[in-house]
C-alpha cells in the first residue's frame, strides 16, 4: 500500500514536471517576435535545419538547398554524436551543475567557437568571447536571390569544414573564409551554431563598451582591429530565462589594449569568472600579451583549458589547485617551442586517463588519444570546495 502511494506521488511528479516544461517552452514560443522569428528562420535555413519562414519555403525545397542540408546534416550528426555525449557527461562529474565560477564564462580568443563555450557551460549566464574576426553582419536572406542563397551556403560549408572535422576554428582560414561576397564575420556561423544546438535566438544588437579615462596619451600607430562588439541574447530549450554571447573584435595584444583601455576595464570588472581557454595558438605564453594574461589570472576562479592557455607554471607558482585530463605531448607544428617541461612533469606524476572527447590541437582523428585539458582553481576557491568535501586545506604556495 505505501509502495502504492510512493509510486502515485512519483507519477504525479513525473506528470507536473512535465506539464511545467511544455509549459516554459510554451511561454517561450509566445514571446517570440518577428525579430526573432526572422533570425530563427535564417539561422535554420544556413544549417541545413527546416526553416518555418513561408518566403523560404521554395528555396528550402530545391535540390541545392536539399544537398546543403544533407551535407550540414551529416556532418552535425558526426561532431554530436562523437563530442556533446561525452562532454556533457565529463562536464557533468568533472565541474559543475552550475556555471563553476560566477555566472560568466570568458572565453578569449575563441572566435565564433559557441559550440565549445555551450557544451561544457551550458548553465553560465553570460558568455564572453573575444577574437580578430569581424563580426560582420546578419544575412538578409529575404533580399537575396537564389544564385545569392546558394553562394551564401557554399561559403558556410568552406567557413565549417575545418571546424566539423576538428572541432577547432583555423585562425588563418577564417581570415578568408568569413569575408566573402556573401558570408560576413562571425555573426552568421553563431547563428546557424545556435540553430544547430538547438537554443532561440531573441535579438542581436550592438555592444559598446563606456570609453575609459585615459591617464597616458594615445599611443601612437593603429592596432590590427578596431574595437567593435555585438550581443546575442537567446534561450535554451523549454527555457524562458535569457542568457547571452557578448562578441568582441579587438586587438587583444598590450599594443591593441593601449588604444582601447576601456576593453580591458570590461575584462577586469566581470571578475569573478570561470574562464575557458582552447585552441589558443600560446598566445598567452608569449611577452605580447601580458595586460590580457594578469586580467585573465585576476578575474578568474576557475580555468578550464588546454595547454594553448595559461602557461601552467604560472598557475603552478600561483599556487592554484591542478587537475589534469588526457594525454600531454609536445605541441604540434608551428608551436613546438611552446612544449611545458613542467607540464610534462606533472601529466606524469597524475597519470590521469585519456579524454573521452577530443580537445585543442592534438588530433589526427577521432579515435586520436592525445587530448589534454586542464582544470586549475584558485587557492581560495579549492579551499571552499575541499571544506564543502569535508577534507584538509593544502599548503598554500606563495
Amino acid at each position: 500500500m505505501f509502495r502504492a502511494h510512493i509510486k502515485g506521488i512519483a507519477t504525479l511528479a513525473v506528470s507536473l514536471l512535465a506539464c511545467l516544461a511544455a509549459g516554459n517552452a510554451q511561454s517561450a514560443r509566445d514571446t517570440e517576435t518577428p525579430e526573432s522569428a526572422k533570425l530563427n528562420s535564417a539561422a535554420k535555413l544556413i544549417a541545413g535545419l527546416p526553416a518555418p519562414s513561408a518566403s523560404q519555403y521554395a528555396f528550402a525545397r530545391t535540390p541545392a538547398w536539399k544537398g546543403h542540408s544533407e551535407f550540414m546534416r551529416a556532418a552535425w550528426a558526426r561532431l554530436n554524436g562523437r563530442q556533446v555525449a561525452a562532454m556533457t557527461a565529463w562536464h557533468n562529474a568533472e565541474l559543475s551543475q552550475t556555471c563553476p565560477a560566477g555566472r560568466t564564462l570568458m572565453y578569449p580568443f575563441s572566435g565564433p567557437d559557441f559550440f565549445n563555450a555551450y557544451w561544457l557551460f551550458p548553465k553560465c549566464d553570460t558568455i564572453v568571447m573575444f577574437g580578430l574576426e569581424h563580426i560582420g553582419e546578419v544575412p538578409n536572406i529575404e533580399a537575396m536571390d537564389e544564385r545569392a542563397l546558394l553562394l551564401l551556403l557554399a561559403d558556410v560549408r568552406a567557413a565549417m569544414t575545418s571546424f566539423l572535422a576538428r572541432n577547432y576554428f583555423i585562425t588563418g582560414s577564417m581570415a578568408k573564409q568569413l569575408r566573402t561576397s556573401q558570408l560576413h564575420g562571425v555573426l552568421p556561423v553563431f547563428m546557424l551554431s545556435m540553430a544547430l544546438t538547438g537554443v532561440d535566438i531573441v535579438r542581436i544588437v550592438p555592444h559598446e563598451l563606456t570609453l575609459a579615462p585615459r591617464a597616458d596619451p594615445v599611443p601612437e600607430g593603429k592596432p590590427m582591429r578596431d574595437l567593435k562588439g555585438v550581443t546575442i541574447e537567446f534561450r535554451a530549450p523549454g527555457s524562458i530565462a535569457t542568457q547571452r554571447v557578448h562578441y568582441f573584435t579587438v586587438d587583444a595584444t598590450d599594443r591593441g589594449l593601449a588604444h582601447h583601455p576601456e576593453f580591458l576595464a570590461f575584462v577586469r570588472n566581470l571578475a569573478p569568472t570561470t574562464t575557458f581557454i582552447k585552441s589558443a595558438s600560446y598566445l598567452l605564453h608569449g611577452n605580447k600579451f601580458s595586460q590580457m594574461r594578469g586580467a585573465l589570472v585576476d578575474i578568474s576562479d576557475v580555468v578550464v583549458q588546454d595547454d594553448s592557455g595559461l602557461p601552467y607554471a604560472m598557475l603552478e607558482k600561483l599556487g592554484w589547485r591542478v587537475k589534469l585530463y588526457g594525454r600531454y605531448g609536445r605541441p604540434i607544428p608551428p608551436f613546438g617551442g611552446a612544449f611545458q617541461g613542467g607540464l610534462d612533469r606533472a601529466y606524469k606524476a597524475q597519470q590521469p586517463a585519456p579524454l573521452p572527447f577530443t580537445f585543442g590541437y592534438q588530433y589526427r582523428d577521432f579515435r586520436d588519444v592525445r587530448s589534454n585539458l586542464i582544470v586549475a582553481r584558485r587557492t581560495v576557491v579549492t579551499a571552499q570546495l575541499q571544506a564543502s568535501e569535508a577534507l584538509p586545506n593544502p599548503r598554500a604556495v606563495r
